[in-house]
């Protein structure tokens, strides 16, 4: 049996640096303690600086450090990722500490296993949260192997893993610590060498369990956490913000968690919903249905994005919440001869993209709808191939074909005895010849019922379709 760890060092720095906008790439600081007793916990790499050192003489060393505490819902969005990073690996995973998870790897194997840590771990650093991995046989020294290493490390032989490790990566307390370098002790291997027993005789059962730690023995069942049931993201700005670029940043952070959290339970996104709140109470909400279910970030904020920048709003924005409706990836064979998209995903994202300018309900592809109403249809799904074309008919069409006018003529009739005799408008002149009317009706049943009366007329050696609703009078088409 083996475990995997995955760690993020200056787990709270590099959550903060992640949820605020403008702290990427620049010199921050995390303090503990208030007034001159303030000292720095964790720094980033630009300062220059170590860790423990009070801040006002960082701030002497590094004038351009920026000085923050944590940020506890920065840090609990960034341990969701890690823990959907873990999920991807084993559904048995443990959410050991902040910036740590602990997967049991049981039934997997080793180049597999490596090659999706390398995965996760490339993904995390994307996200802008740095991670370590560790593979061992138990979950303490999967802790250490990550904890101690600059990418990933797989302990086979533990002994020689341990015998180099310095004596603080087993945690003793600084009483524990003070005896042992009283010794001359300061690696585990020689903290080993010494028996367990004479170990717990000097320094109690407290001494005998960090002897255990140090040699690898201590082992412990997993506390393992469920993965998320919804997709879901709410934050509030306080102040309120009138600005579309604090609302993209924070946007496309919490997006990047949902998306995590869907592929880590085999989903993707079929439909997204954004709510605005706004100062005065007030609620602006929009759902978008993805052409295409993905859980690909960027085409999420494409779509939406597109959408806000139509948006003008009467009060400034303080609480966003953002929903995604799950749904399994689609599984489709094309044909063999079928014709496909050359950019699928640039087509969706296009269509996307349209449908957010104007609305859902002007997008697709016509599809006829089962009624006898002449031109009824709906805008359906667009196709992603194009089949093959059907053969022509054995026998050819017989009779004249209409050719319709888009849109139809609106025309004023002149009636003799219920039949048109002169016709004034798009089209003008006398009627020489008719047949009609054909009566036909639908939906009597709806609000919307209908009724059509049609006639087929000629006007200067031409044929044309008439017809009378409760518009008023239209020529449809001529008949070629």
């Amino acid at each position: 049996m083996s475990y995997a760890a995955i760690l993020i060092p200056d787990f709270s720095l590099h959550a903060l640096c992640r949820a605020e906008v403008g702290l990427a790439q620049k010199p921050v600081g995390l303090s503990h303690g208030t007034g001159r007793q303030a000292t720095l916990t964790e720094v980033s790499a630009q300062t220059g600086l170590s860790t423990g050192l009070n801040v006002t003489l960082a701030l002497a060393r590094c004038p351009g450090l920026i000085v923050r505490s944590r940020n506890l819902p920065a840090e609990t969005e960034a341990q969701r990722i890690l823990l959907a990073a873990a999920f991807t690996l084993s559904p048995r995973v443990e959410s050991t500490a902040p910036g740590c998870a602990t997967i049991d790897l049981q039934g997997t194997g080793r180049p597999s296993t490596e090659a999706a840590l390398h995965l996760r771990l490339a993904e995390l650093g994307a996200l802008g949260l740095p991670a370590h991995a560790g593979i061992a046989a138990s979950p303490l020294m999967a802790f250490y192997a990550a904890r101690h290493t600059d990418s990933m490390h797989w302990v086979e032989d533990l002994s020689s893993f341990l015998r180099d490790l310095p004596l603080d990566a087993a945690d003793p307390t600084p009483a524990q610590l003070e005896v042992l370098t009283g010794w001359g002790i300061r690696t585990l291997g020689q903290l080993t060498a010494l028996t367990k027993s004479d170990v717990g005789l000097r320094l109690g059962t407290a001494g005998a369990a960090l002897w255990e730690r140090a040699a690898g023995e201590t082992t412990r069942p997993l506390r393992l956490v469920s993965p998320p049931q919804t997709f879901v993201a709410e934050w509030v700005y306080e102040p309120p913000i009138e600005q579309l670029e604090p609302l993209t940043f924070k946007l496309q952070r919490y997006a990047e968690r949902i998306a995590a959290e869907l592929r880590a339970a085999g989903f993707v996104a079929e439909a997204l919903r954004l709510s605005l709140q706004l100062e005065d109470e007030s609620e602006h909400g929009r759902e978008f249905r993805l052409p295409e279910p993905s859980a690909d970030v960027a085409s999420w904020l494409r779509v939406v994005l597109t959408h806000l920048e139509t948006v003008r709003l009467a009060f400034r924005l303080q609480r966003v919440r953002l929903v995604a409706q799950p749904a399994r990836p689609t599984q489709r064979q094309d044909g063999l001869f079928d014709t496909g998209l050359r950019d699928p995903a640039a087509f969706w994202e296009n269509l996307a993209r349209l449908e957010a300018l104007l609305g859902p309900d002007r997008v697709g592809t016509p599809i006829t709808n089962d009624t006898h109403r002449p031109d009824a249809f709906t805008l359906g799904r667009p196709i992603e191939t194009v089949t093959v074309a059907e053969p022509a008919p054995l026998h050819p069409t017989r009779g004249l074909v209409l050719r319709r006018f888009r849109p139809a003529w609106s025309v004023a009739v002149t009636l003799s005895a219920a039949s048109p005799t002169f016709i004034t408008g798009t089209l003008t002149g006398p009627v020489t010849h008719s047949a009609g009317p054909w009566l036909t009706a639908g939906d009597w049943w709806k609000p919307e019922a209908w009724t059509l009366e049609t006639w087929q007329v000629e006007i200067d050696q031409a044929i044309y379709q008439l017809s009378r609703t409760a518009a008023g009078w239209f020529v449809e088409g001529v008949f070629d």
